[in-house]
């Protein structure tokens, strides 16, 4: 007997299907109306789908998208990008599948909270926010490629586990499609979480088996079952070998001067147990921040004293 869910069609948003300036003023549009939800206690409303035909390129970033716009190839034929069809492909509509309007979505209907009494108040209801956000998104195949490789504040272990599998719950669906904005030609799913989840994967999977899914479920388990204080020591461990390898950093015998890291780590603890937290899931942005953003302030030359 055949999975009726594996019969159905994969479904995307309506509004990310077209030229760029429509799309964006629909996505304006269907901001608004989160916003309006959100504020009125109400869950986020789920957008108008449509199905995407397997084979269909995605594109994850503006900047691409206005590339193969203006015709740039990156290699030949990738500003083609089927969605219905020979047809389509005939005629010269090279319509696209726009998911980094989603991401933008997630900005934009994230509401000022001008009326706060505080702007410690205002951050951490706009926090409330992003994490219903996250946690919205990731029960739909198009959201959860989305939190997986669009911009997020979070990137803490609880706000990284549903991005992960939120991917992995909604895999065969999306596996059968190309991503095109990390690298300059249309790749595979796993490559593209190889691409997102580099960092985590770095710092989490022990011993790296080559199938990706299997590496994100690993590192899923081990993120749950980790204490404190196992959390803390791989970060250390994974922060040290990233001072040997990061392009950025231009300090790297200070970095790797006993206690500095450690240091370092309890300076952003004092700021507030958040920021800390964000470095914990091993996201590679937010931990090459975490050094570049270390030797600049408080390193030779640096204006700062580490406590």
């Amino acid at each position: 007997m055949t999975d009726s869910a594996s019969t159905q069609p994969l479904m995307f948003p309506a509004f990310i299907y077209g030229e760029h300036t429509p799309c964006h003023r629909k996505m304006k549009a269907e901001a608004k109306k989160w916003t309006k939800t959100y504020l009125a206690g109400r869950d986020f409303p789920e957008p108008k789908l449509m199905p995407i035909t397997p084979g269909s390129v995605v594109v994850t970033d503006v900047s691409t998208a206005h590339m193969v716009r203006l015709g740039y190839n990156f290699i030949p034929n990738t500003n083609i990008v089927l969605v219905d069809g020979e047809a389509a492909k005939r005629e010269g509509h090279h319509v696209q599948w726009r998911i980094y309007l989603v991401d933008d979505l997630r900005s934009e209907a994230l509401p000022s909270f001008a009326d706060s009494v505080s702007e410690e108040l205002r951050q951490e209801k706009s926090w409330a926010c992003g994490r219903a956000m996250n946690a919205f998104f990731c029960k739909y195949p198009w959201g959860a490629i989305t939190a997986a490789g669009g911009n997020s504040f979070f990137s803490d272990i609880e706000a990284i586990l549903p991005r992960m599998g939120g991917v992995l719950q909604h895999w065969e669906g999306l596996d059968t499609l190309k991503y095109l904005g990390a690298y300059h030609h249309p790749i595979s799913l796993a490559e593209y979480m190889v691409y997102c989840f580099c960092g985590e994967l770095a710092m989490w999977v022990d011993q790296p088996t080559g199938n990706v899914r299997t590496d994100l479920q690993t590192a899923m388990q081990q993120m749950h079952q980790a204490s404190a204080d196992e959390i803390h020591k791989r970060l250390l461990r994974h922060l040290r070998k990233l001072v040997d390898v990061e392009r950025d950093l231009k300090h790297r015998d200070w970095l790797r001067s006993p206690g500095i890291i450690e240091r370092g780590l309890e300076a952003k603890r004092r700021v507030g147990q958040q920021w800390y937290d964000n470095l914990t899931s091993g996201e590679a942005s937010t931990l090459r921040g975490f050094l570049v953003v270390l030797e600049r302030n408080y390193g030779p030359g640096g204006d700062l004293t580490l406590p």
